[in-house]
């Protein structure tokens, strides 16, 4: 591993504002986060120009990765810094609207990446996963092209380096980039016993954005059908959806169950902020398909903050039992934050 930056003045000066953030969640960074703090502040101090390229975070969900990483980026200058979900990077590069007739696209790639990291110093990129071979080939380029730009790279991620793209068929598509990460990022894991999206209060009074949400088993809360609408995506509808101004109850099968994908959800979330998922089936044997595009939805709601009621026929207990045993804990790490609220709990 690279030699780390010394701890500065400026390097205490941002550890303190970063730790002053944290606390303000009510956390008390533990021996491994407070070695991570440490690390990214004396590097972010030093104007990322040691040896370092970037650090790669990674360790089961609620451990505190990404609480840091956004303490960091607010104590950082906006001007060259920058922040993105997975599912938002990708969708920005290659959205439709900046794509010119016949481009190849590598090229759509190339630019995208000039546009979206142009004049960063530091680039956080929270939940890094690959999980097919395309996700595989972006990453490589993405990590090359931060090298090649002296943009310093922070990436969270449930996975291990080695874990990456854990497929026999694929997996040399992503071990360039493990190369990288190994010799030239700082490497750390928090895997403290703690999951600390359990510990959250149960006022659900004084709880806001994706904490504020629900998870309700055998009840039904729709409004009427007076209210029904077709909401258009792109070139095509989807609906007919209960709006009531920035609220919208929507079904499962019209959320899930189609062909929609995740740049629909990202286009979606920006036009309602509170969101009712009604008639989700009973998780066990739920098709693989749309037990992925629900995953994507609690993952995207989550990054988001965005407030998510959902109604459902059992407690999701068995969902993601067809997917990767750390896509299942992310999936229940997300659900255990929704308040949970029974018919035999109320007493009816």
């Amino acid at each position: 591993m690279p030699s780390m930056p010394p701890k500065t003045a400026p390097a205490r000066e941002l550890e303190a504002r970063i730790l002053q953030n944290i606390e303000g969640h009510q956390l008390s960074p533990d021996a491994q986060q407070l070695r991570l703090i440490g690390t990214l502040s004396s590097t972010a101090a030093s104007g990322f120009s040691g040896d370092l390229h970037g650090a790669y975070i990674f360790g089961p969900p609620g451990r505190g990765k990404t609480l840091i990483i956004n303490a960091l980026v607010a104590s950082l200058p906006p001007q060259t810094t920058a922040r993105f979900h997975f599912h938002e990077f990708f969708q920005n590069l290659n959205s439709p609207k900046n794509r010119v007739p016949g481009q190849r696209l590598g090229a759509i790639f190339s630019q995208g990446l000039e546009r979206e990291l142009k004049g960063l110093q530091i680039l956080v990129f929270d939940e890094f996963h690959c999980t097919e071979p395309g996700d595989a080939m972006l990453m490589v380029r993405l990590v090359k092209y931060c090298a090649e730009h002296s943009i310093f790279l922070v990436a969270t991620s449930n996975y291990e380096p080695e874990k990456l793209l854990d497929d026999d068929a694929f997996h040399h598509l992503v071990q360039p980039t493990i190369a990288a990460i190994r010799e030239n990022f700082a490497v750390f894991e928090l895997n403290g016993a703690v999951d600390y999206r359990t510990l959250d209060s149960d006022d659900q009074e004084f709880k806001h954005g994706y904490r504020a949400g629900t998870l309700s088993v055998g009840i039904n809360a729709e409004p009427g059908s007076e209210l029904r609408e077709l909401i258009r995506i792109g070139y095509d509808e989807i609906g007919p959806a209960c709006v009531v101004g920035e609220t919208i109850w929507i079904s499962f099968a019209q959320l899930c169950g189609t062909r929609r994908n995740t740049a629909d959800y990202l286009e979606l979330i920006q036009r309602f902020t509170r969101w009712h998922i009604t008639g989700i089936p009973a998780s066990l044997g739920l098709p693989m398909d749309e037990e992925r595009r629900l995953a994507n939805v609690l993952d995207i709601f989550y990054d988001r903050d965005i407030e998510l009621h959902l109604y459902t026929a059992d407690r999701l207990e068995h969902l993601g039992s067809m997917l990767h045993d750390t896509e299942r804990d992310r999936l229940a790490s997300r659900l255990a934050q929704l308040k949970l609220i029974e018919l035999e709990r109320m007493g009816l």
